[in-house]
């Protein structure tokens, strides 16, 4: 009983930790923007910047944009606000240079998060850029 008990316990507390907004994992750009520690005005260090974060983003509605070494994640359902994934020289083009092939679904990228101010529409908006070092850090998958 004293088992079950412990193992309840470890149980909610796992997924407290994986569903709060400070954890290191956001589901879409939705995911991030509505984070607590990155959610902030522009000309301000939120929170989450320097720290490590994945996202997982599903590839729908030609919401991918590439140059050169960098992919530009458009939310598929308001491409007002975009991620920007930049790889560095260590990740070779290989693993990214066809994510616009209709045949990848979605993908899952880690990487350190930097901030910036991007203005939409007249208005100010603070967006994120994530930094890819390790090429085992960005997958793409076709389901």
């Amino acid at each position: 009983m004293k088992y079950l008990a412990i193992l309840q316990f470890s149980f909610c507390l796992l997924i407290g930790i994986s569903c709060s907004p400070g954890g290191s994992a956001a589901k879409g750009i939705k995911g991030i923007i509505k984070r607590s520690d990155c959610k902030g005005p522009c000309h301000k260090t939120m929170e989450c910047e320097g720290k490590v974060l994945t996202l997982e983003m599903q590839l729908a509605n030609n919401n991918i944009m590439t140059s050169g070494n960098t992919i530009f994640a458009r939310d598929p359902d308001n491409y007002d606000y975009t991620i920007k994934i930049e790889f560095g020289e260590s990740v070779p083009i290989e693993l990214y240079g066809d994510i616009k092939n209709p045949i990848n679904k979605r993908f899952i990228v880690t990487g350190v998060v930097e901030g910036y101010d991007q203005y939409v529409h007249e208005q100010c908006t603070r967006s994120y850029i994530l930094k890819v070092t390790n090429p085992k850090d960005f997958k793409v998958f076709d389901h």
